[in-house]
């Protein structure tokens, strides 16, 4: 009979045996998927976060995902998580119980672990574990808030219009995506974005606001057959303050919408006002949040 550990109201990482957990790991995404069913049922953004991070797996860019991606669930005693990691990513945990999370990191590979992201307490959970694994720290990099749009508000127009981003596009598109990268702290190589740019722009994922050129672009992605997540969002510098990107992310809600889209999900950084303003005044909602934690040497 598989070790197991019983929920309890405060979490301690020290009450479980780190030796044996009921984690299972799935070499098959759709069976990962079907598998994590119960906790993509907590939320409808967290259903569509593991929906897209699969998508990106099974989409296999070249370079951008690791040959044995990590890929797991939990259920023991009415406690249920789940867990994946590829091409270089933080280990991503969203609404897994606080016990999964630890038995993730007590099962997990890897040393050069970059960071976790999810729900504050799997967060921490995850983190004990870890810590005394590799004596690395947990040190905050963003707090995260999924977002939802079922309609289209009204926004202000501004000058130029959206397009599809065509082939002759794809420098400009890297260029700009390589800085969003740069600019918003996120965790991703250059090379990685190169490599993943063209699948994307070949499957009409990238919409561009033109006005005398391009000067802002907005990523789309599936997350299921009824819903989509909007990401990235990105205006260069010089065009920033015009409208832009509410005029570019309203267009491409709408568009999604239109084609039977039910619901739109994004991600923000609750540290950006500015783009959490901009999201607000389209239509997104506040959903539940998330916190993004690096692993760090001790001071």
């Amino acid at each position: 009979m598989r070790a197991c550990v019983r929920r309890s109201r405060r979490f301690s990482a020290r009450a479980i045996s780190l030796d044996r957990m009921p984690v299972t790991r799935h070499r098959d995404p759709d069976a990962f998927l079907a598998a994590a069913s119960v906790v993509m049922a907590r939320s409808e953004a967290t259903a569509a976060a593991l929906i897209d991070r699969v998508g990106a797996l099974k989409a296999n860019v070249p370079g951008t995902v690791d040959p044995a991606p990590y890929l797991a669930t939990y259920a023991c005693d009415g406690a249920c998580g789940v867990a994946i990691r590829h091409g270089g990513s933080p280990m991503l945990v969203e609404e897994s119980d606080p016990e999964a999370a630890a038995a993730f990191a007590a099962d997990a590979d890897g040393a050069d672990l970059p960071g976790v992201v999810g729900a504050l307490a799997a967060c921490e959970a995850f983190a004990r574990v870890w810590r005394q694994r590799t004596g690395r720290v947990h040190a905050l990099r963003f707090h995260l808030r999924h977002h939802v749009l079922t309609e289209v508000a009204p926004v202000p127009p501004a000058t130029g219009a959206v397009r599809l981003a065509v082939d002759g596009d794809h420098h400009w598109l890297v260029a700009a995506q390589v800085a969003f990268v740069a600019e918003a702290g996120v965790p991703d190589a250059a090379d990685r974005v190169r490599a993943a740019v063209p699948g994307r722009l070949a499957r009409g994922r990238y919409w561009i606001w033109d006005d005398g050129g391009p000067v802002a672009f907005a990523g789309w992605s599936e997350a299921g057959d009824e819903c989509a997540r909007i990401a990235p969002v990105y205006t260069l510098p010089a065009a920033r303050r015009r409208g832009y990107a509410t005029a570019l992310v309203a267009a491409l809600a709408r568009g999604l919408l239109d084609r039977g889209r039910r619901k739109l999900f994004l991600v923000t950084d609750l540290a950006n006002p500015t783009s959490n303003a901009i999201y607000a005044r389209i239509g997104f909602r506040p959903m539940n949040d998330l916190y993004h934690f690096d692993f760090v040497a001790p001071a």
